[in-house]
């Protein structure tokens, strides 16, 4: 790929021909699909694990940086008007696998991790939880003996003597 993109290093707008700007054009529609796959690949994760508001903002912004980083690295050397083909080419990709498969991974990913968690995690909460409520009802017997908690808060809860 690289190699392909070297033998147009310095050429001037119009040296490439119809044939060579058409094969730019779709390598920067693959790309730009590639990184719209990634990108939805990381919503499923934020589906899978929720994330904290900065925690998304640092992701989003470490992607774009990303994008902003292969396309400067693939196409920095192309004319103006050629990088603007590139990017054309690029955004409408990651939009249409945006639209196309990132929508219907969404709502794949939604549906199993809802299932893994009603059928999984949720009964085996439920058997971590009575044998817990075993050893409780233990440990409050025994801890029940103790009872110099009750005798500290009754005395903050008494008035000061004046």
């Amino acid at each position: 790929m690289t190699a392909l993109l070297r033998t147009f290093e310095g050429m001037l707008p119009m040296q490439l021909g119809t044939s060579k700007e058409v094969s730019v054009f779709l390598l920067s529609c693959l790309v730009g699909a590639l990184l719209g796959l990634l990108y939805q690949a990381l919503r499923a994760l934020r589906v899978i694990f929720p994330h904290f508001k900065a925690a998304v903002f640092l992701e989003d912004m470490l992607f774009g940086l990303f994008c902003g980083f292969c396309y400067f690295l693939m196409f920095s050397y192309f004319s103006l008007t050629m990088r603007g083909f590139i990017a054309f080419g690029m955004a409408l990709s990651a939009f249409l696998a945006h639209i196309s498969v990132g929508n219907a991974l969404i709502r794949l990913v939604s549906a199993a991790d809802r299932l893994i968690k009603k059928k999984l995690l949720l009964p085996l909460a439920g058997v971590i939880a009575k044998i817990f409520a075993k050893f409780k009802g233990k440990f409050v017997q025994e801890y029940k003996k103790y009872n110099f908690f009750n005798k500290s808060c009754e005395n903050r809860l008494k008035e000061p003597v004046k």
